[in-house]
């Protein structure tokens, strides 16, 4: 364990998640990628979950648990759209201030 001083420790930026603001802090830049990669790490186990029960195991593509299972995967994937089209609007705001 180790132990540091208060002004030894290095201090994270605040979150703003400014809704007008299309700019992240690195923070915030971090956090979308790492939750992109979390979701798409989930949705390849739906996938292979689906793809068990409904190609190998011949459940009908309509089974109510294959819908649930179906349900979340899309949520996760509109989550990931939302998440990469904030990631996108950073990366044009990025370049159009460098420019100017």
């Amino acid at each position: 364990m180790t132990l540091h001083l208060s002004y030894e420790r290095i201090r994270k930026p605040q979150l703003s998640f400014n809704p007008e603001s299309k700019l992240l802090n690195l923070t915030e830049f971090e956090i979308i990628k790492a939750q992109i990669r979390r979701n798409a790490a989930v949705i390849d186990g739906y996938v292979e979950k689906i793809h068990l029960f409904v190609n190998q195991e011949k459940y009908p593509h309509r089974e109510s648990f294959i819908e649930k299972i179906r349900e979340k995967m899309f949520l996760l994937m509109e989550e990931n759209d939302t998440f990469r089209r904030v990631l996108w609007d950073h990366y044009q705001t990025v370049t159009a201030l460098q420019n100017l």
